[in-house]
């Protein structure tokens, strides 16, 4: 990988900084040529292409350069939303808005493979025989009546969207002109807008009383029909790849949040014995 300082996109670099806070990627600020730049580790090929169509839609920051390792979009001056002191009920009416206007992209992915996701987090993490036994088992329980919901939807019309895979708040922008930006594609996939919805609830945390009011929100700026009984099988799918892959990346790191984190996403589980049996002794 060519380092960030030999990239033909900057004449004089002045300082590199890296930036904390994301869970997937390395992210810098870059400042160069009287100017100040965002830079990110390209984690899938095609993120380059959805940024540059996002910007395109005025849904993402600009991209001032991209190859097949680097990221560059002009740096935004303000603060995600996870940071933000708006209430939840603001937040939630942001997320949702770039949401439905993500969803309104034109472009073509990989599609969700629920079953094949939960397979590979599943394969290389410490399991004992009866753990693996008991979560898939488990992924089971989920996949199938999900799989019946989104065939049953698809019967009726329902089609599926561009989603962004990954709408937490910190991958919101929030400019000091208060205009909101959707950063991070590397979650992107074709599937229904119920599951972008999902993974937002399940993402943030967001408290069962405030879906309702959520999916309002969304409805307000799309013209998707939301099936709800879809919805909640996304949720269930979308609490347990959380664990997963927060218990995939403690076991990586060793770091605390993201054994609390696994707990948080598992305990919104309809959990059978051995699921809660592995909640709390697993970590």
């Amino acid at each position: 990988m060519p380092p960030l300082s030999t990239l033909n996109c900057f004449k004089h670099i002045d300082t590199i900084s890296p930036m904390t806070g994301g869970l997937s990627s390395q992210c810098y600020r870059v400042q160069a040529d009287n100017q100040c730049f965002f830079a990110k580790q390209i984690i899938t090929a095609d993120e380059p292409i959805f940024s540059i169509n996002a910007a395109k839609n005025d849904l993402s920051p600009h991209v001032i350069y991209h190859d097949k390792y680097w990221l560059i979009t002009e740096f935004i001056e303000g603060e995600n939303l996870s940071l933000s002191q708006q209430t939840i009920k603001t937040k939630i009416s942001i997320a949702t808005e770039l949401m439905a206007k993500c969803h309104q992209l034109n472009r073509q992915t990989n599609r969700l493979l629920p079953a094949h996701i939960i397979s590979e987090l599943l394969v290389g993490q410490p399991f004992s025989a009866q753990q693996y036994k008991s979560l898939l088992e488990y992924s089971l329980s989920i996949i199938t009546p999900l799989k019946e919901a989104k065939n049953t939807a698809q019967n009726i019309g329902q089609e599926d969207v561009f989603c962004h895979g990954d709408l937490n708040f910190s991958n919101i922008l929030i400019s000091k002109k208060n205009k909101s930006y959707l950063i991070d594609f590397d979650c992107a996939c074709i599937a229904p807008a119920e599951y972008d919805l999902a993974m937002f609830i399940a993402i943030n945390n967001i408290d069962e009383d405030k879906i309702a009011s959520s999916i309002k929100h969304y409805k307000n700026h799309s013209s998707c029909k939301i099936d709800f009984a879809l919805f909640k099988h996304y949720l269930q799918f979308c609490y347990f790849i959380n664990g997963l892959w927060y218990r995939q990346a403690y076991q990586q790191s060793g770091l605390l949040k993201f054994s609390q984190l696994t707990t948080q996403q598992w305990q919104h589980l309809h959990c059978n014995q051995p699921i809660d049996l592995f909640l709390t002794h697993s970590l």
